[in-house]
């Protein structure tokens, strides 16, 4: 991230505003599972993982759109980012989904105590989507749904069960840090188990990157999977060092190294950590892509390559991500 930028970028690059996301195995694997249990119209389900791994931005440029490709339909999806300060009130859950669905006559000063009447004007919205579809069949999925509240789970499945009595299936997906699994384990100790059943019986990880190859296929997107401006052809490589991208250089050239560096740069117990459970060590994507961000920086100011992506570079950029003391954090969560 740049606020004084070389001349030649542009502040409304992607890069620039860091509005963007560059597709990963675990976003593929995060669609395929999704997917999988819209195929099956599955009631719930939810997936968890740490935070910065890449799930937030996953779901906000790839999920409605890979989701459609696959089924080759328009899916009735509503995506609901849940708000960490958000008051819940019954009718500040139900204009706040009205809001994620896109509904463009929200009147809040009508419905501010009419619980009922907002409550019937998302059923409504709900149906209405469905039908606009050609299905009797709607996708409600929870970004940040660690935060979501038992209250909020009860009025979710109430919508559900009310669609389910008019002939409309509703499934309920959710993603959320490793905290939100231990939600199920709450509702089927305080009485709501019927709760987890709909919501919290299947799950899946949401991985970091897992060796070599998938940090490859990684930079291989800054190399050339990705475009600025619309139409132009140019990668964010070629856009920020277009001198270098001509002469054959690649980030991806760049993985072992890269690779090499992240790994030195994980705190003891964080390998420790995955060595006793016999799993792959996986790289948070934030900082991946806060470390090419970096790179990409130093190469438009005029470094010179060699300089910005030997191996002791990227130890020096990946420290000022905060890499290892968000490391430390998430370890001790799990």
């Amino acid at each position: 991230m740049r606020i004084i930028r070389p001349s030649h970028i542009s502040p409304q690059h992607p890069i620039a505003t860091q509005e963007y996301a560059v597709y990963t195995p675990p976003i593929n694997e995060l669609i395929e599972t999704i997917g999988n249990w819209i195929n099956r119209m599955e009631s719930g389900g939810y997936i968890h993982g740490p935070s910065r791994f890449g799930k937030s931005r996953g779901i906000k440029w790839y999920v409605r759109s890979a989701l459609e490709e696959r089924f080759n339909a328009a899916i009735p999806l509503v995506i609901w980012v849940r708000r960490h300060d958000m008051h819940v009130s019954e009718v500040d859950f139900w204009r706040d989904l009205l809001l994620a669905s896109k509904f463009r006559f929200v009147d809040e000063m009508k419905h501010k105590s009419r619980r009922a009447g907002v409550r019937e004007l998302f059923r409504n919205r709900m149906v209405s989507l469905a039908n606009a579809s050609n299905s009797n069949y709607i996708v409600i999925l929870i970004d940040e749904a660690q935060d979501v509240t038992l209250r909020e789970w009860q009025w979710l499945m109430g919508l559900q069960n009310i669609l389910d009595l008019d002939g409309y299936r509703l499934s309920v997906f959710s993603i959320g840090t490793q905290q939100i699994g231990y939600q199920h384990d709450y509702l089927a100790k305080t009485g709501n188990s019927h709760i987890a059943a709909r919501f919290f019986v299947l799950n899946s990880p949401f991985h970091g990157l897992r060796g070599i190859e998938e940090l490859r296929f990684v930079l291989e997107g800054y190399d050339q999977e990705s475009e600025w401006p619309a139409g132009s052809g140019k990668s964010y490589l070629h856009y920020f060092a277009p001198a270098q991208f001509l002469a054959g250089r690649r980030l991806a050239d760049c993985t072992d190294d890269l690779w090499r560096a992240l790994n030195d740069l994980l705190p003891s117990e964080f390998k420790l950590f995955y060595e006793k459970r016999s799993l792959e060590v996986e790289i948070p994507m934030k900082h991946v892509a806060l470390a090419i961000e970096e790179a990409l920086w130093r190469l438009a100011e005029g470094q010179e390559w060699e300089d910005v992506t030997h191996y002791d570079s990227w130890v020096d950029i990946i420290r000022e991500t905060g890499f290892s003391g968000h490391i430390d954090a998430i370890t001790q969560v799990a």
